[in-house]
């Protein structure tokens, strides 16, 4: 079988980088919305045929679905659905 070369991680990718870098959230808390600590992002999954960003791959290893997230100020919000922001923050380009 052929290997998938479609998904990297974002900081494995130096020649690709984020649209729009102030939503550069590795590093950051991932909180619920009434503040429960979820852990540290470490790095962004990215599907490169469609130039987004599909997950987020916590500290511990546990990934999470952009869909789930919201970006706030100097932190990340998880939902059970949908996020309430409707910004789209997923978009990524080879340099």
């Amino acid at each position: 079988m052929k290997h998938d070369d479609r998904f990297a991680e974002l900081d494995s990718l130096s020649d690709w980088q984020l649209v729009n870098e102030d939503q550069d959230i590795r590093g950051w808390p991932v909180r619920s919305a009434t503040g429960e600590e979820y852990g540290k992002i470490d790095d962004m999954l990215v599907d490169k045929k469609h130039e987004h960003v599909l997950a987020v791959r916590m500290e511990d290893g546990r990934l999470v679905a952009v869909e789930h997230l919201d970006i706030r100020d100097d932190h990340v919000i998880y939902a059970d659905t949908a996020a309430a922001s409707t910004v789209h923050y997923t978009k990524v380009r080879a340099r």
